[in-house]
């Protein structure tokens, strides 16, 4: 096949991340084998996003995908996912 995209994004719920947040996000990843696949520290980089506060995207794509219903399940993966990778790591 063809790999179009390679990569690992690290999501929060919080806009900014002290870096004891970063390192815990890090090491959920080593635990979770990513480190081969570009989620150590020296792999990574930060991607600016929209500033808090901004109104939220709200264009026919995005309509679409809510229309057939990705975003419920984007919200059921990640909250099946998210929770055993944070109880993998002890804060």
């Amino acid at each position: 096949g063809v790999r179009v995209f390679e990569g690992i994004n690290f999501l929060s719920r919080k806009p900014l991340m002290t870096d004891a947040e970063m390192d815990q996000m890090h090491e959920r990843a080593r635990i979770a084998g990513l480190y081969p696949y570009g989620a150590s520290p020296e792999q990574m980089h930060y991607v600016e996003h929209t500033p808090p506060g901004w109104a939220p995207v709200d264009n026919a794509a995005q309509r679409f995908w809510k229309k057939i219903g990705l975003d419920k399940l984007l919200a059921l993966v990640e909250s099946g996912t998210h929770s055993i990778l944070e109880d993998s790591v002890k804060n």
